[in-house]
């Protein structure tokens, strides 16, 4: 009975400190329940719980480098203990440990399958560390959270599917209507399949809920652009860049309402505005390129693709477009190293292409033109079949009788 009821007094001593540790930091007091639990992890020094919490506590305090180590010890006393690999992907990923991160996301969704936090926080770093492909897969997996869904969105944007995209950035509105990232993720979404008017509802809805919100402004710019309503989109960006002048997408935004007008010089002008504002917006120097070169100005547009290419180095229209102005000055040693450079970043579009076939041409190489148009000419047919599939997919199916 002696044995029995020192045990218990040391079982409610060994609880004490927890009990502290769990009401100081439910009380947003981490300093104090940062001593509580260690207080307690001496009384109980097998518990990976505490060891867990210990971390934390001193993670949420910014000591990610001695937060680590507790995790690491957490994981050691209990392997599976989930919340332990995951707090330790998180102080990982902080601590730009990126690939360590993931094993450790991993191996707690591993573990709790049914835990959506842990799913969306392993999708989202392979997203970010370009593994888009395992990305979308453990981002179909993570059940229904509309964080989710939207990431599935991005996701099947940068693949390519706007389909895919759209009905994915739909499921997000639906779960979280109030959210104003996706809804206007989905409006821009339906801009870009073609139907501006549902796109223009979704930003209306989004400044009904936050007259202020900049985006929506600016995606219903975006919107009249892609239904060739240059005129109503050249309003609308002159009236929003005179209510915000700093801000770049806006410069450029009004750039390409001004280029559609041909108003080739204003809309040099708003270009060059966006990069004083933005300096890495690749697109503003690859767009100012183009509008030199229908300007005729040959050497400016050389110029900005360079820029653009020193921004974005994978940026295959930019190279493209560096060896045509190149092609057109004669400097076709220089324009065939950027079309070569073009057609290995992005072998689906045939004007490199064409254009490389020309300047092989010039050289007197007429083999290596042959095969070049060759190769244009098969690329072409592909991407025909391509759009005039998306078409039928895009079409309304026929009444059913």
């Amino acid at each position: 009975m002696k044995l029995l009821t020192l045990a218990m007094a040391a079982g409610l001593l060994a609880a004490q400190p927890r009990v502290e540790g769990n009401a100081l930091k439910a009380k947003g007091d981490a300093i104090g329940a940062l001593a509580a639990f260690e207080r307690a992890a001496v009384l109980e020094p097998n518990a990976a719980d505490l060891r867990d919490e210990i971390g934390f506590l001193l993670a949420v305090q910014g000591r990610q480098s001695d937060a680590i180590p507790h995790f690491e010890h957490a994981i050691r006393l209990n392997p599976r203990y989930a919340p332990a690999h995951y707090h330790l992907g998180v102080a990982l990923w902080l601590a730009k440990d990126a690939a360590r991160a993931i094993i450790a996301m991993r191996e707690a969704a591993k573990l709790a399958p049914a835990n959506t936090e842990y799913r969306f926080r392993l999708a989202t770093m392979l997203s970010e560390t370009g593994n888009e492909k395992d990305a979308l897969t453990e981002a179909k997996t993570g059940g229904t959270r509309a964080d989710l869904w939207n990431l599935i969105g991005v996701l099947e944007q940068k693949k390519g599917d706007l389909k895919a995209a759209r009905n994915a950035y739909q499921k997000a509105v639906q779960l979280k209507p109030t959210d104003t990232e996706y809804r206007n993720n989905f409006g821009f979404m339906l801009v870009d399949l073609g139907m501006a008017q549902e796109g223009l509802a979704q930003f209306r809805q989004i400044l009904r809920q936050d007259p202020a919100n900049r985006m929506a402004q600016i995606n219903i710019g975006y919107a009249h652009l892609q239904s060739s309503n240059y005129d109503e989109a050249l309003t609308h960006f002159q009236t929003l860049v005179k209510q915000h002048p700093e801000d770049a997408v806006i410069h450029y935004n009004l750039g390409l309402a001004l280029k559609q007008k041909d108003q080739l010089e204003a809309a040099k002008k708003a270009f060059r505005e966006a990069l004083r504002f933005d300096p890495e917006m690749a697109e503003a120097h690859y767009t100012l390129g183009i509008t030199c070169w229908q300007n005729g100005d040959i050497d400016e547009s050389a110029d900005a693709m360079r820029a653009a290419i020193a921004k974005r180095p994978n940026y295959a229209e930019a190279h493209y477009m560096l060896g045509t102005a190149l092609k057109q000055k004669g400097e076709l040693a220089e324009a065939a190293n950027a079309l070569e450079e073009a057609i290995r970043l992005n072998p689906e579009t045939p004007g490199p292409f064409n254009t490389l076939a020309q300047i092989k041409q010039q050289q007197g190489d007429r083999e290596a033109a042959r095969k070049l148009f060759a190769q244009a000419a098969e690329v072409k047919k592909k991407l025909d079949a391509a759009q005039a599939q998306r078409l039928r997919s895009m079409s309304p199916s026929p009444p059913r009788r």
